[in-house]
């Protein structure tokens, strides 16, 4: 596995427990934004920019 997917690895353990662990608007909304984030660089295993 490269930094990227272990990157995305811990985003998607700290979305879901983040989940799990805080109620409210705010940390839904974080939890949300770090899983999807954690599950796309887990899939694409790569950051790509456009110049």
């Amino acid at each position: 596995m490269n930094k990227v997917r272990i990157t995305g690895l811990g985003l998607l353990a700290i979305g879901i427990s983040l989940i799990s662990l805080f109620e409210g608007d705010l940390a839904g909304i974080a939890a949300g934004l770090l899983t999807g984030l954690g599950i796309g660089l887990l899939v694409t295993g790569r950051l790509r920019f456009q110049k």
